[in-house]
């Protein structure tokens, strides 16, 4: 096995980030010599930001047969040229680590990582949007399914906040972290304490300004289901979770459109 732990800057972007492990994988996977590959955020706990050393903030780890082919597989040129190559695009620090398989894999729970991205033009400056999105508190207002939510820390770059949520006739309660990047109008945000059957969940909320008074509203997540007392198989609780977000992300961009361009339409009113 080979682990890799790395730490992009936040200037690198999610799109160069997810560029790198596709080209990664790329390489991998196309040496022959790589049995299986697999990347995804580094679950950050609010200690990890008080921890001394590096935290990470992406993690990827792929697996060969045997340790002489990991080590051909890392002498091939093309894995140098790829780092020579992504070293002058990124801006980023990594740790590696070969090893044998630590934990046994029979019976093991196999937790894929989902990544979607769902869009939708807004009539209304992104501004605008981007304090629709930041107004974490009023969500229970402009989300029908959220009952409640609650802040629990706030600054200027983060919020901390508990949403009660009804999921599917369910009532279900977590905390999530928003850090906010206000002159990108961009909220990046992942669960700190996670609802029932997921495993990991986290993304983006981008206001992309297409002009002074339209917006591209974009929505991304990247999460990995768990299976539940209720929902016992992984496949199941996977299918139920991308069905969830898929159907919910469509719900959520249509709410921020419509209460974006109303106050679009309000500001814009003559006194």
């Amino acid at each position: 096995m080979h682990t890799l732990i790395y730490r992009f800057s936040p200037e690198a972007g999610e799109e160069k980030v997810r560029a790198f492990f596709d080209g990664l994988r790329d390489i991998t996977i196309g040496s022959g010599l790589v049995s299986g590959f697999g990347w995804g955020p580094h679950l950050l706990f609010p200690v990890d930001e008080r921890s001394r050393g590096m935290t990470a903030t992406h993690i990827a780890q792929f697996s060969c047969a045997d340790v002489a082919t990991l080590r051909k597989f890392s002498e091939t040129p093309a894995v140098h040229e790829f780092i020579g190559k992504w070293r002058g695009e990124l801006d980023y620090e990594c740790a590696y680590a070969n090893h044998e398989e630590l934990l046994p894999s029979g019976g093991g729970r196999v937790n894929a990582m989902f990544h979607t991205e769902h869009t939708v033009t807004v009539e209304a400056p992104a501004d605008v949007v981007y304090a629709v999105l930041e107004d974490i508190e009023g969500y229970a207002d402009l989300f029908p399914p959220t009952e409640s939510s609650t802040m629990l820390e706030q600054t200027d770059a983060y919020q901390i906040a508990r949403l009660v949520v009804d999921v599917s006739g369910q009532i279900q309660s977590w905390v999530t972290r928003r850090d906010l990047y206000p002159e990108r109008r961009t909220i990046a945000y992942r669960q700190l304490e996670n609802a029932a059957m997921i495993e990991f969940m986290g993304g983006e909320w981008r206001a992309l300004p297409l002009g002074d008074r339209r917006t591209q509203l974009v929505i991304t997540h990247d999460f990995a289901a768990r299976p539940t007392e209720a929902v016992p198989s992984q496949e199941q609780a996977t299918e139920l979770l991308r069905a969830a977000v898929d159907r919910n992300s469509h719900a959520d961009l249509d709410a921020v459109r419509a209460e974006s361009e109303k106050r679009a339409k309000t500001v814009g009113s003559p006194a």
